[in-house]
């Protein structure tokens, strides 16, 4: 049981193998003896070889933790801004476990350690502070966050999707962003989709709801 919870804690965590290219805008992830094809959600390509993305997964493998999943891609608009923000980006992570939760029950918990608000308290609190300790010893820049009330806004029978507006601040400036975080049971496989964007930017936390909403079904036919 511990371990199962593990499993549903690593959502609310980050709301913070390099995989070969299968197809246009698919990508194949063998992990721990298991193969996945994964579909980058709309607009977003594989950023992982590149130098945003190569810093990106050393400040996750920095937080290496029971709740949190291995880090396989991370991904970026494929839209080349004139103004580069390093927003929206994400990162797909990958749980294995012997005995899964369906995704029904998975939702279930989820929905029921989010109405514990003393657990989420403590739960963000630590998480915040394991990612502003990455953050410093990686960027040597101070970082403070602080998780407002994470909701459920999407659960069916392909994936559960969790919003978290967060505030802070980045080497004394200010900075409000909105997390993500999409889960999909695949067999034996957890299938965390997290997607960060500054907050009032586009596209905005409805849109990126609605790329995760639709890319689970994906996940789920592809595999």
């Amino acid at each position: 049981m511990r371990k199962a919870i593990y499993k549903v804690i690593i959502t609310f965590v980050f709301l913070i193998y390099p995989a070969g290219s299968f197809a246009e805008n698919v990508e194949r992830i063998l992990f721990s003896g298991s193969e996945l094809l994964y579909p980058l959600p709309k607009g977003f390509c594989n950023v992982t070889q590149e130098p945003q993305g190569i810093l990106l997964m050393e400040y996750l493998g920095k937080q290496k933790g029971p709740t949190v999943p291995d880090p396989q891609i991370i991904i970026g608009s494929c839209q080349q801004n004139t103004v580069d923000t390093g927003y929206p980006w994400g990162w797909i992570g990958l749980v294995k476990e012997s005995n899964t939760f369906t995704q029904k029950a998975l939702n279930k918990m989820m929905a029921k350690m989010l109405e514990n608000e003393d657990f989420m308290g403590k739960l963000q609190e630590s998480a915040s502070k394991k990612g502003s300790e990455a953050f410093e010893e990686l960027f040597d820049v101070e970082m403070t966050q602080d998780v407002n009330k994470s909701r459920i806004v999407w659960a069916d029978e392909h994936s559960i999707l969790v919003l978290s507006n967060v505030s802070g601040q980045v080497g004394g400036n200010a900075l409000k962003e909105v997390h993500l975080s999409s889960t999909t049971v695949i067999e034996n496989l957890y299938v965390y989709t997290f997607l960060y964007n500054l907050e009032g930017a586009n596209p905005s936390g409805k849109q990126l709801s609605k790329i995760l909403i639709d890319n689970a079904p994906k996940i789920k036919k592809l595999n």
